[in-house]
């Protein structure tokens, strides 16, 4: 299962982010961000696979200046891995 998240620097910016994807249709939701980002305010945007175009377009319309990545979230039975796609 795939699920992606949006990292940000700035609360006000996860926030923001989460209030767009909804208003496109997406479940978006506040969660921790993953020791792998390394970096951001603690919270994260956790939103649905088919929901990625729409957030690479929010990001790319310069809107969320805190922005500082896009991770992938794949898990299968056994693991769970977290890598930067964007």
């Amino acid at each position: 299962m795939k699920q992606y998240i949006a990292v940000f620097k700035s609360k006000t910016d996860v926030f923001g982010f989460i209030e767009k994807m909804k208003s496109y249709g997406f479940y978006t939701t506040a969660v921790s961000t993953p020791k792998e980002a390394h970096q951001g305010c603690g919270l994260s945007a956790l939103f649905p696979a088919n929901g990625l175009y729409y957030a690479k377009n929010l990001i790319n319309s310069g809107a969320f200046r805190s922005f500082y990545g896009i991770f992938v979230i794949e898990s299968d039975f056994a693991r769970r891995t977290t890598r930067r796609i964007y």
